[in-house]
This record gives structure tokens, C-alpha cells and sequence, in this order.
């Protein structure tokens, strides 16, 4: 991970000097690493809608353990170097390059930009088929339906607003 953290930086041209984030003090990160760190907040929370949705808990984790979101980093490493990664790294490279401006929202562009990548890849739509195929990996079969389980009470209809998932 730390190479393509280095490599995906010199892409973009970004001054890297590692990942390396306080938690608990946002401000001491450099902006490389605010970038990265909105990136992949937004990713974590794409990821654990997916994971509440399809009916998982978030703290399942198989890499990362211990953690109430466990689960939910095994899942974004997944996909976090083909879709937020690039993109804190595309704008903190920008924002190096020019200086910074005051007027400049480098951590709301990536946000932003998060947003944007999200819809357009429909990534949404792959990580819970994502998530069925590396359980699936396992070899065991997947638990049948019980018999108090209930069906669907209102079915998903499409609606035509653009905004609606189906």
C-alpha cells in the first residue's frame, strides 16, 4: 500500500511524505493526508450503507479486527486505490501546485469529487455483489432463509427520478 501511495503521489505530482494522520488532531496532517483521509471517510461511509444493506454488521472484520467499522476498512481497501485515492491525490497536487489560495477548499473538492466518482462508476452497485463473492470465496454455502423470514413489504419500483435507486 505505501508504493502505491507513492506512486499514485507522484502521478499527480504531490509532495508526499507518507501517510501519517492524528485522528484525534486534524489540523497537525499535512494536506496530502487531509485529502486522503476525506477520501476515504466518504468511501468508509459508501461502504458501510453496502455492508447495513445487504444485511452484514460492520465490525465482522477478516483484516481489520477489534473495531466497530472493522468490516467496513476491510471492504474500502478493496476498492479505495481504483476510485478515492486518485482523486485526494489529483487535488492536493493541485492545491500544492497552486500554493493554496485562500479561497481554495482542497478536503470539500474532494468531497466533491467523491460524490461525483461514486455516481458515475456506480460503485455502489458493485460492492455488495463485491462482498457476496469474497464470503463466496470461502467455499461455504450461504445460510438458506428461515422460515419467519418475511418478504419484501414495499417493493422497489422505479420512480424516473434521476436520484431513486433501483
Amino acid at each position: 500500500m505505501k508504493r502505491l501511495y507513492q506512486i499514485l503521489a507522484q502521478q499527480h505530482g504531490v509532495d508526499w511524505k507518507g501517510r501519517k494522520y492524528d485522528p484525534s488532531n486534524w489540523n497537525s496532517a499535512d494536506l496530502p493526508n487531509r485529502c486522503l483521509s476525506q477520501a476515504t471517510a466518504c468511501l468508509y461511509g459508501l461502504a458501510e450503507a453496502a455492508i447495513l444493506a445487504a444485511g452484514y454488521a460492520p465490525a465482522i472484520g477478516f483484516l481489520h479486527t477489534g473495531k466497530p467499522q472493522s468490516f467496513v476498512y476491510d471492504i474500502a481497501d478493496v476498492y479505495k486505490f481504483e476510485t478515492v485515492v486518485p482523486i485526494a491525490m489529483q487535488v492536493a497536487g493541485q492545491a500544492q501546485r497552486r500554493r493554496q489560495p485562500a479561497a481554495s477548499d482542497p478536503v470539500g473538492e474532494v468531497r466533491r469529487g467523491c460524490r461525483d466518482s461514486f455516481r458515475k462508476s456506480g460503485i455502489l452497485q458493485k460492492i455488495i455483489p463485491g462482498i457476496e463473492e469474497m464470503l463466496a470465496a470461502g467455499g461455504l454455502a450461504s445460510p438458506s432463509t428461515h422460515d419467519e423470514a418475511q418478504p419484501i413489504a414495499i417493493p422497489n419500483a422505479p420512480t424516473g427520478d434521476v436520484g431513486h435507486r433501483s
